[in-house]
Parts: structure tokens; sequence; C-alpha cells
């Protein structure tokens, strides 16, 4: 198989953990181990293979990394595209996926994390105490997505696909790497045995959780993203996926 980057990008909250697994148990499960790319500060996590931002010394030597092993690696980001990594899908020299999920559910669980850290004193979205906290964060998320979906063949790949029909995303995403492979062996695996930051795990949990005049507001403030997710194709790349609509306070 010919050797490429595969990056693992998604929108926080929204199942990028599990995306990854799935995409590094279909490479290891057709024959094709995932170690740590020797690059000089690449890998910014102990546990799997996530990273941030690579300069173009490091994307050179990320290339020459897999071509020396000999097959794709999978690696996991939440960070917008620099040049070097948008060269790279440019050439055809790596492909990349975006997880996606409704941004009032991201902001729920934003949320969720946000008192956990609090309450045990870690640094992970400790910050994130209001909804408008939680509303500056996808804002700017929302920008590294669409800067993601204007690389050429980026597939989406939504939260609740990964979530409740795992043996299909698997399939899209063995589909995507090129590999044959049991899609449900896979996902089971994954689900079973895997670290995927689970945290409720509930569909469209804003419908329970979030009061209707503040779902509403968001549902206008990203109604060109939620539109997106709502569609088979893919819409043009120059719109905005959210107004400055405004939000109510009383959501904490």
């Amino acid at each position: 198989m010919e050797p490429f980057i595969f990056f693992s990008y998604g929108l926080t909250k929204s199942g990028s953990t599990l995306a990854f697994q799935l995409a590094r148990a279909a490479l290891e499960r057709a024959g094709f181990p995932q170690p740590v790319p020797v690059v000089p500060g690449l890998v910014v996590s102990r546990s799997i293979n996530a990273i941030e931002h690579v300069s173009e010394a490091q994307a050179e030597a990320l290339l020459d990394a897999v071509r020396r092993l000999g097959h794709p690696v999978v690696l996991k980001t939440h960070t917008r595209p620099d040049p070097a990594v948008a060269r790279l899908i440019e050439a055809g020299h790596a492909r990349a996926h975006a997880i996606l999920r409704d941004p009032r559910d991201v902001a729920l669980s934003m949320l969720d994390h946000g008192r956990r850290s609090r309450a045990n004193g870690k640094p992970a979205f400790s910050e994130i105490g209001t909804l408008a906290d939680a509303v500056a964060g996808i804002d700017n998320q929302l920008v590294t997505a669409a800067a993601w979906m204007a690389l050429p063949g980026v597939r989406r790949l939504t939260y609740d696909r990964l979530a409740f029909d795992t043996g299909a995303a698997a399939a899209d995403i063995l589909d995507h790497l090129g590999l044959a492979g049991d899609p449900r062996t896979i996902a089971t695996e994954v689900l079973e045995s895997c670290f995927t930051q689970f945290n409720k795990g509930v569909r469209d949990r804003h419908l329970e959780e979030m009061d209707a005049a503040t779902s509403a507001s968001l549902a206008a403030r990203y109604a060109a993203f939620l539109a997106l997710l709502a569609e088979s194709t893919d819409p043009p790349r120059s719109a905005p996926l959210h107004a400055p609509v405004d939000i109510p306070a009383r959501q904490t």
C-alpha cells in the first residue's frame, strides 16, 4: 500500500478520539503498525499520535518517516492546518477527514468538561464556565473546520454516525483509507478496548438540556454549519460557518 499521512481532524467534543482510534485500528488490522513518528516536537501526547502545529521542516521529516515506514500513519489533531499540512494534502502525500457535531451539543459537552476540571483541579477546559465561554471557543473552531474542509479530498464524518452507528463510520474510514476490513470487528475492538474520551454519548442532548431560547439563538448563529451537517454533499467552501447572533447569558 502506498505510504501517506492521514490527518484525523475533529471539532473538540465531537468524537474525534473515537475517529482516530477507528483509523488506527483499521490500519493495524491491515498489518500496518502505528509507531510514533520520529519527528522532533511533532507528537504532543504520551498516549496517542496527537499533534498540533506542523512546521515546514517537520512536514518534510514526517513525509520521509512515513515513506521509510512504507505505509500510512494516522495523526490526530484539533489544530488549524498549517501551510505545510495544506501542501502535503494538495500534493497527494496526505489525506484527512473532519469530524463535526451540532455546536449546541459541543457547548454542553465543553461545559461538562469545564465543571469536571475545576472540581478536580485540572487545566483542560477549566476556563469554560459559561455558555459564552463555550461559544467563543466554538466560533474559533469553526474557522479551523472551514480551513480543513477547504482542502481537497477532506471527508466529513459526523458525531452521530461515529457514536450511534460506529460500524458504518468504520466502513467510511476503511473506504477513505483504501483498505479492506471488517468494520464491525474494528468498531467492536475500539469501543471495548480503546481510550475514546467518552462523555455522555447522548444524541441531540440540547433537546433535553438546553432551554428553547438558547437553543434557538445558537441555531441562528450556526445556521450555515447546521445546514452543512444536514447535507449529503459538500457545500460551497467560502460560506462562513457562524454569524454574530447574541447568546442568552442564563445557560451555564
